[in-house]
């Protein structure tokens, strides 16, 4: 695919690449009235291509059949694969899930998941509806993890049942759930989506928690991506080398793409567009999510640790 500036293009219409992936008929959007918490147009800078449609949807044509995620089974598990056309579609159905779970553009997706296919899928799905996503780490405890949420607002959780690291299992959903059941973080959360890593039984609330794939996999795989503007908040990170406690770092639509553009210049890449997964999980445990996007927005091919996706 070349090293073009993928993310820097501008277009008048968004919709056209899902539209033509799905042989539909997108309808304009005439008479829209954005709502309240939404950036002015005319506040909102120039209008950019959405970036999930930079990384899947612009390879659908000619590629959508090329590995865009390999991971590599534990032991003697098997190779695990998912080509663009499945990206684009997994990326569509949580899409789908997440609007319909009312969280919409501005809102804060908060993911507490280790980098697996799930956890890709849920940044691409946050910026095609135009929601800002945050990558909270899974070794934070119950305050810390509370505190974060509680700062970044957010609506919407992705989180897995258990994980195994070095020093032990890692219970992600008992933590947040004992995160959200503490003042301190004042958590707006209202949906909680599990993905089952391990297959291990965790606690879920009612009309909160809800197993990812008994509810993602029942949505249309489809949805077409929101227009973007430059200055649309997108990516909120939380630097791990901050004194005195956690600070926030706010990226939009603009800055992303530009960051997305630098990390890949930076990167020796092979000639497949592809990264090293060591370097996908250092920038991912930092809350690093542009190299990700870089990645794909080339065409290229991210490879995942061994054994732990859920897919």
């Amino acid at each position: 695919m070349g090293n073009r500036p993928m993310m820097r293009r501008t277009f008048d219409s968004v919709s056209i690449l899902s539209a033509l992936h799905s042989r539909q008929y997108i309808p304009r959007q005439a008479g829209y009235v954005a709502p309240s918490h939404i950036i002015p147009v005319s506040k909102r800078g120039q209008r950019i291509q959405n970036i999930c449609a930079s990384c899947v949807d612009y390879h659908l044509g000619d590629h959508a059949d090329r590995s865009a995620v390999i991971w590599r089974g534990a032991g003697n598990t098997p190779n695990g694969r998912m080509s663009y056309r499945e990206l684009h579609e997994r990326v569509c159905r949580l899409a789908n899930t997440l609007q319909d779970q009312g969280v919409q553009r501005g809102d804060r997706v908060a993911i507490h998941l280790p980098l697996i296919a799930e956890s890709i899928v849920a940044v691409l799905a946050c910026m095609r509806i135009g929601a800002v996503h945050v990558v909270l780490p899974t070794h934070l405890d119950a305050r810390a993890l509370a505190e974060r949420l509680g700062d970044c607002g957010a609506t919407a959780i992705l989180t897995g049942d258990q994980i195994r690291c070095d020093t032990g299992p890692v219970p992600l959903k008992v933590t947040l759930d004992t995160a959200l059941d503490m003042e301190v973080g004042h958590s707006r959360i209202n949906t909680v989506l599990v993905v089952m890593i391990n297959k291990m039984i965790v606690p879920m609330q009612s009309g909160r928690d809800h197993r990812y794939d008994a509810v993602v996999d029942w949505y249309e795989p489809d949805y077409a991506p929101v227009a973007m503007y430059e200055n649309d908040p997108l990516f909120m990170l939380y630097p791990n080398d901050r004194p005195g406690g956690f600070g926030t770092i706010k990226y939009t639509a603009g800055e992303y793409s530009r960051l997305a553009d630098y990390t890949m210049d930076m990167l020796a890449s092979d000639r497949n567009g592809g990264a090293l997964s060591g370097m996908l999980d250092m920038a991912w445990n930092t809350g690093q999510t542009a190299l990700v996007a870089g990645v794909l927005a080339k065409g290229g091919t991210l490879t995942l640790s061994a054994g732990l996706s859920a897919s």
